[in-house]
């Protein structure tokens, strides 16, 4: 295995760790555990940052991907795959800045009042986020492996 698959099989490891934080995060919000939602919130956040960082230096270090042995489907499955990880981040940038406002409300205990202001909006862009990082990860398992078939063939 090259160092470009290892990278990218590191980065699936990594979006599936981006994926569980996010789903023990909204279990941890049903159950009203706010503490811990913001904690896995930011646990998730915080690997999207890891994983934004070192696509840098994967590109500094080894550089782009040949794409041109990549068929039409592997290309659409990759189109789709970065339209899923934009849904993804949009969505966590929005649910993130809903938060930031409502924070000062939560109070020292992280209860949520009855009425909080931008909770709707900030449950939709969450789950917007949920769902592009579920559909990430899919699809990026069918880009990986394309991958391992033209390093293979």
């Amino acid at each position: 295995m090259d160092a470009k698959l290892a990278f990218w099989c590191a980065a699936l490891a990594n979006l599936g760790l981006i994926l569980v934080f996010a789903v023990l995060a909204v279990r941890a919000v049903r159950r009203g555990d706010v503490r811990t939602h913001r904690r896995r919130m930011l646990i998730a956040a915080s690997l999207v940052g890891l994983f934004l960082v070192s696509y840098l230096v994967k590109l500094a270090v080894l550089g782009r991907e040949d794409r041109s042995l990549w068929t039409p489907l592997d290309r659409t499955v990759l189109y789709v795959h970065e339209t899923c990880v934009a849904a993804m981040l949009g969505g966590g940038v929005l649910a993130g800045l809903r938060a930031w406002r409502f924070r000062a409300r939560l109070g020292p205990a992280f209860a949520l009042p009855r009425e909080l202001p931008g909770r709707v909006p900030h449950r939709r862009a969450g789950w917007i986020a949920l769902v592009g990082a579920a559909l990430a990860f899919a699809t990026a398992g069918g880009v990986l492996a394309g991958m391992f078939a033209r390093a293979s063939g």
